[in-house]
């Protein structure tokens, strides 16, 4: 399915809440902190992160793009293709390097052309793969690309394959329903991330509870105004 523009706005927001808290303002392009889980750096509006790469991808089409902090930027990318801030502590102290580099991205985030950077890694490298994906199974509704979305950014785009194994619902693709495909999915995804090994997942089942919500909503469409985790989309 190719979700509307209105949708597609929707799908940012509830991603942005996950991922900061609040639906997204240029303000977030600048957010900047570094996480508890070995990820490091995690910036921006889309929470690119250290250690799975994505922030290396939005330095470097930055720097590609000519931002204003683009000559300074270049110093870091071996720092960052290093993951040089996945050890550092939460809460610091961070190394002159990684605390350089963190008061930096924050000052490129009010750069238009890092704010263009940003959306376009990820609907590249995160929104695409999630259409393809979404296609393939059949679906057909914003809300059904959203979750699939959602898994991409957190898992990883094949991270979806790897939660579908783990229910026996068919996808419409198959000649299942969707809406019982979808709500077996979050529940089987849910479940992962409960018990998984890695503790710190545990506490991310607010994001599969907030899209049972949208599915117990009924909330298929995306149609605003909508509510997320007590954040007002328009």
């Amino acid at each position: 399915m190719t979700p509307t523009a209105s949708q597609k706005h929707v799908i940012d927001c509830v991603l942005s809440i996950f991922e900061t808290g609040r639906v997204p303002t240029a303000a977030s392009y600048s957010t900047c902190a570094i996480l508890a889980d070995g990820a490091g750096i995690s910036y921006g509006k889309h929470q690119a992160t250290d250690k799975a790469g994505s922030l290396d991808l939005v330095v470097k089409r930055y720097i590609e793009l000519g931002g204003q902090h683009a000559e300074p930027m270049k110093a870091f990318l071996p720092h960052i293709a290093a993951n040089g801030s996945a050890s550092e502590p939460p809460r610091g102290p961070w190394s002159a390097t990684t605390t350089s580099l963190v008061n930096l991205l924050k000052a490129a985030g009010a750069d238009p052309k890092m704010q263009q950077a940003q959306d376009e890694v990820f609907d590249a490298h995160y929104f695409a793969p999630a259409v393809n994906i979404a296609k393939q199974a059949g679906l057909t509704t914003a809300l059904g690309l959203l979750v699939v979305y959602d898994s991409c950014i957190h898992s990883g785009p094949g991270g979806v394959t790897m939660i579908r194994n783990k229910f026996a619902e068919k996808s419409p693709a198959n000649g299942g329903d969707e809406k019982a495909w979808v709500k077996a999915y979050l529940n089987a995804r849910r479940n992962w991330l409960a018990t998984h090994k890695m503790t710190v997942l545990h506490a991310t089942v607010y994001r599969m509870d907030a899209l049972l919500a949208l599915v117990a909503a009924n909330a298929w469409d995306l149609a605003v105004p909508l509510t997320v985790r007590g954040q007002r989309i328009v």
